[in-house]
């Protein structure tokens, strides 16, 4: 015999998905957020796929010395460091210091690794005699340093 006041404390299912009425025209809504347009994605993704890059170059580097003679490690590493860091870009480009939703999302989510990716942009920028860009994230960077210190 099983005991009723057991199954009485347990969730009624019915009960339990009449919590989530249709919408009203018979339909049920989804409702899609797009974080790929907010600025603290933007900036996250630029950190990412810089500071990924270093450690993933490593690796491989590491991993085609020790199979492969004939490849050239210098020309791996010009063409990885191109493909990440103009993919960064893509990211970061659109970040805009005149828009307060940028400004707050750098001081919400800037750090120092924030910064030092911002550094290493710079760099590998000013190596390719891309002064835009260098501007562009020097910029930033300083936004950056205004609310670490």
């Amino acid at each position: 015999m099983v005991n009723q006041n057991k199954f009485d404390k347990m969730i009624n299912i019915d009960s339990l998905f009449n919590l989530f009425p249709p919408s009203d025209d018979g339909k049920d809504q989804v409702t899609y957020i797009d974080f790929a347009d907010k600025p603290v994605y933007k900036l996250g993704m630029y950190k990412k796929l810089i500071l990924n890059h270093i450690n993933f170059r490593k690796k491989v580097i590491s991993f085609f010395k020790e199979t492969n003679d004939e490849l050239s490690i210098e020309d791996m590493e010009r063409a990885g460091a191109f493909v990440v860091y103009n993919r960064a870009w893509f990211y970061i480009k659109n970040i805009d210091l005149n828009n307060d939703d940028h400004v707050e999302s750098i001081s919400t989510y800037g750090d120092e690794k924030l910064e030092a990716a911002l550094e290493l942009g710079i760099q590998y920028f000013q190596s390719s005699e891309e002064y835009e860009r260098c501007a562009h994230l020097l910029k930033i960077q300083k936004k950056v340093q205004e609310f670490l210190f």
